[in-house]
């Protein structure tokens, strides 16, 4: 029997719907998926953003302390209250300037204020940072951690940063050139600068021979061109363009360094350093020897002499004829911060016979000279008067005044007898019981101030006229005081300072005489409203223009006024910071040190005069001293800039 077997026939239908199921399955998962991931995306995205959001709320706050503090620190009243300064941050309430609110909140979880950590000041310079970087200083660090939570939103993500400061305190010294005023410079012939350049202005380098050799840096604007953007009207011109050494040099645009008086570097205000101080911080007072009293020279200095504006005083003093006061100063003192040091010197008259001017510094106890009826003059064994005339102040179109140039009327320290005056010695070497060894020995004591006797800071008293110039000069500098030593020695005025002679150029050991170097020699500081260099051939009895000098050498920081350039008048440069009066032509000038201009100069301001007038430029063998990058080789009364250097910075 055949039997035929039929295919049995299946439904394709139910397949179709299984794999259209499937299919729906998968795009549903597909699309959930992807609505899951729009969702988280946007949720991390939401978050993100407020956590960029807080982060700046975060650092808004530590901006607000930082600003607190740094104007604290410019005003000299920066404190070591973290607490006190963790409580100045912004106020989130307001709805207007914060349409989100945040609550802010320290590392120990305290609300309402962040951690400022202040760390204590060194004792001893230490590497800077940032664009400071090569440069020493005292500094404070300090640590401010923020964190910020937001209260009125979905998502209160808190955000946390962290910041490091360094406020420091900037020894300018350290600079080979430092300008608080518009920086030109155009030298006539080689002349090759290796320090670092500082201008809290402008800077402009417009010579072909000139070499800079390290960092050179400017406020504003910095020109390597012919023509000087300051000097306009006609305009001065010089070679152009300077040689830079290092790459990427010169900058401009940078921050101000901040001066030690005042909040915003006015010239005219930092010029305040070398006069009399305030009433705040006046002389004498506790307040003098507070971090702001100390800002002014003639309270940081040792010993402070003066005089009396009519010369010598015939009856109104004891003992008559006295005209000199030098005051010993030190803020340890709880009876006097001023001690009014005994004469030294006296001038009498021979009682038989003619009537014979006989000089000592001789003063027993058992005949005081306040017993004596003879006496013409006291005063001190390393201070006379001195007259001698400037033509650069008196050119008057080349005709002087009188045919001779201003009168300078000067209180003249002579340094050798200083020396002596602190060694309680006469130049003879007999004793002198009023000398200043007592004191030497008690600004010495770690109990006062613990260093020698190591600056003295003179107010000369002569008025200013059309014909007379006040001013200090100092003599017989060739070797600063070794009772002072290693801390060196510096003069400081509010008056017209002038060198005669080479100074500092040796030490007990050895000479650095006329050389680039500073091997045997101590720190040294000369500032005032100008610095002058007369040679060692220099006569005070020669009135007439351009007299015939003698190579010198001046190793000492020095800082000074300018006369700026307007109108077509060139201030001299950099070139011609050291003010000569002599036909130098064929003599070397060696100078070592470092040249800082701060202001106007307020006495000595008639403007530079072309070569060939009143003066002949030298063979500038100029140098900046490196034992300046060192604390211990900085002078007394340098002055100290406040920097308020950014370190690391970190968000989490």
């Amino acid at each position: 029997m055949q039997i035929i077997s039929r295919p049995i026939q299946r439904n394709n239908r139910g397949y179709a719907m299984m794999i259209t199921l499937c299919f729906l399955i998968v795009t549903l998962v597909v699309f959930a998926s992807i609505m899951y991931w729009v969702s988280s995306n946007s949720h991390v995205t939401a978050r993100n953003n407020q956590f960029n959001m807080s982060e700046a709320a975060a650092e808004a706050a530590a901006e607000k302390v930082l600003s607190q503090m740094n104007y604290d620190y410019v005003a000299q009243s920066l404190t070591n209250g973290g607490a006190y300064y963790g409580t100045k941050i912004p106020n989130t309430n307001d709805m207007a300037s914060w349409p989100i609110q945040y609550v802010y909140s320290a590392t120990n979880g305290n609300q309402g204020q962040i951690s400022v950590n202040i760390g204590q000041w060194t004792t001893n310079s230490v590497p800077l940072n940032s664009q400071y970087t090569g440069l020493y200083g005292l500094e404070e660090d300090v640590t401010i951690i923020a964190t910020a939570t937001p209260t009125n939103v979905p998502y209160t993500v808190p955000a946390t940063i962290c910041e490091t400061i360094q406020f420091a305190s900037i020894p300018l010294f350290q600079f080979a050139i430092f300008y608080n005023m518009n920086l030109e410079i155009d030298p006539g012939s080689t002349m090759t600068i290796q320090g670092r350049v500082w201008s809290n202005a402008g800077l402009w380098t417009g010579a072909t021979c000139l070499t800079l050799a390290s960092t050179v840096s400017a406020v504003t604007i910095a020109t390597n061109t012919a023509n000087d953007p300051f000097c306009t009207g006609p305009q001065y011109t010089g070679t152009g363009p300077a040689i830079y050494s290092m790459a990427g040099q010169p900058t401009s645009g940078n921050d101000h360094i901040t001066m030690p008086i005042g909040t915003n570097n006015n010239p005219a205000t930092v010029e305040g350093i070398i006069n009399l101080p305030p009433s705040t911080y006046a002389m004498g007072t506790a307040a003098a020897f507070t971090t702001n009293g100390q800002q002014y020279l003639a309270n940081e200095a040792d010993l402070y002499l003066t005089n009396f504006p009519n010369g010598t005083n015939w009856g109104a003093l004891t003992p008559r004829g006295t005209n000199m006061i030098l005051y010993y100063q030190d803020g340890v003192n709880t009876f006097s911060y001023q001690t009014q040091l005994p004469y030294d010197f006296y001038l009498i008259t021979n009682r038989g016979g003619s009537p014979t001017i006989i000089s000592t510094n001789f003063v027993s106890a058992t005949n005081s000279p306040n017993n004596l009826t003879n006496i013409i003059y006291a005063g001190y064994s390393f201070v006379t008067n001195v007259l001698f005339y400037d033509w650069r102040e008196g050119w008057n179109s080349g005709s002087g005044i009188n045919g001779k140039g201003k009168a300078v009327q000067a209180v003249q320290i002579d340094v050798a007898s200083f020396n002596a005056w602190l060694a309680n010695t006469n130049m003879n070497g007999s004793t002198n019981v009023n000398g200043g060894q007592s004191y030497n020995t008690q600004c010495s004591s770690p109990s006062h101030k613990s260093h020698p006797i190591d600056s003295l800071y003179v107010y000369n008293a002569v008025p200013l006229t059309s014909t007379t110039l006040p001013a200090v000069r100092v003599v017989n500098g060739g070797m600063l005081p070794p009772h002072t030593a290693p801390r060196g020695f510096s003069v400081g005025t509010a008056m017209p300072l002038y060198v005669l002679g080479n100074y500092n150029v040796s030490n007990t050991t050895a000479s650095s005489i006329g050389q680039n170097s500073t091997t045997y020699t101590w720190p040294a500081g000369l500032l005032g409203d100008s610095i002058t260099v007369l040679s060692g051939s220099w006569k005070d009895s020669v009135t007439s223009q351009m007299p015939t000098p003698s190579t010198t050498t001046v190793n000492a920081a020095m800082l000074e006024g300018i006369v700026a350039s307007t109108n077509g008048m060139y201030s001299g440069g950099l070139e011609n910071f050291i003010r000569l009066l002599e036909n130098w032509s064929g003599y070397t000038l060696w100078y070592n040190g470092s040249i800082m201009v701060m202001f106007p100069s307020q006495y000595a301001t008639n403007n530079w005069q072309q070569t060939g007038n009143y003066y002949n430029p030298p063979t500038r063998k100029w140098a900046f001293d490196t034992n300046f990058i060192q604390q211990v080789g900085l002078p007394p009364l340098t002055p100290q800039a406040k920097g308020v250097i950014r370190g690391s910075w970190n968000a989490y």
